[in-house]
């Protein structure tokens, strides 16, 4: 005789009370609970963030799983990400709270202020050349408006190409998490370049000699300087300024260079070496000239013009090959 039974089987309610009866066995064994939802840093995903205890004991960190990437959501079901837990952390006992429970991963945040951008632009500027004559200062001219990005180092790259100093543009930059790039931001700057430099106290003529000049050093914005610097010693009194300076410029390297110690019309002695022949001769000096530069002379016998390297006033070096 075949009993039917009054009502059918759900077996949909009996596969969960199955498992509920299973959940309930395993806490009195189990360790560690899975979470349902988990945030994780870029170096990975741990056994640590994945799960908690109910009696408190801190969960190992063991690598499970690498970190999802920024911006995208990773899902697990129970029976998946338990299976992953039991490859990865042999030993270690983990159950899920529900039958159907899913564990949501997804990657820790943190707020990108103003201050932070103005730092990593600063350092990747200061890669460049162009601003390395100074201590490069960097202000954001139009408010920036705070985003998320990974918790941790962020990696810039520049893509405005800057060519020559300027006071003001606008920079366009990329943001990468371990290098995979994922937004390109833009903002504009303010851009100073300080040093401290030699500027005149005082009215300066030319013909002053270097240790008469008042001179004092001040810390000035190099940005819009396109000359190259004096930077010597300014009690050195073999150094004169070729040309007038007017109080509060800066002093440029071309105003400053050795005063003339042999003058055009001067008579000197040229030492003429050929090897290891030496021979000397009256010369006539043609031009003004400093220690170590060249001037043309001529010799007083001959008449005949050449080249030599200015020793000191009374002396005039020629090398012959």
């Amino acid at each position: 005789v075949i009993t039917r039974l009054q009502h059918p089987i759900n077996i949909k309610w009996l596969l969960s009370g199955l498992f509920a009866v299973l959940l309930a066995l395993g806490q009195a064994e189990a360790a560690f609970t899975l979470n349902k939802t988990c945030e994780v840093s870029g170096d990975g995903v741990y056994l640590s963030d994945l799960v908690e205890s109910k009696k408190g004991e801190a969960a190992p960190a063991i690598l499970v799983d690498v970190s999802p990437s920024w911006g995208t959501v990773r899902k697990y079901s129970a029976i998946e990400l338990i299976k992953l837990i039991n490859e990865k952390a042999q030993g270690v006992e983990v159950i899920a709270s529900e039958p159907d429970q899913q564990t949501t991963i997804r990657r820790k945040s943190r707020s990108l202020d103003s201050d932070q951008v103005r730092e990593l632009l600063k350092s990747e500027l200061v890669k460049s050349p162009l601003f390395d004559r100074g201590e490069l200062e960097l202000e954001l001219i139009r408010p920036w408006k705070p985003v998320l990005v990974p918790e941790g180092a962020l990696e810039m790259r520049m893509l405005t190409k800057i060519n020559y100093l300027t006071s003001q543009t606008s920079l366009r930059f990329q943001l990468m998490d371990g290098g995979v790039p994922f937004g390109v931001f833009s903002a504009a700057v303010k851009i100073s370049l300080w040093k401290d430099a030699w500027v005149a106290t005082g009215q300066i003529a030319r013909g002053t000699l270097l240790p008469e000049a008042k001179l004092k050093k001040q810390r000035h914005d190099m940005i819009r300087v396109r000359q190259d610097l004096w930077s010597g010693n300014p009690s050195d009194g073999r150094f004169w300024f070729q040309e007038n300076i007017s109080p509060g410029r800066l002093i440029y390297g071309k105003a400053v260079v050795m005063k003339p110690v042999v003058r055009r019309g001067n008579l000197a002695k040229a030492i003429i070496t050929s090897g290891s022949l030496l021979v000397s001769t009256n010369v006539k000096v043609l031009e003004d000239g400093a220690p170590g530069e060249v001037v043309r002379v001529q010799n007083v016998r001959t008449r005949k013009e050449i080249i030599g390297e200015v020793i000191d006033e009374k002396t005039i070096k020629i090398n012959v090959f």
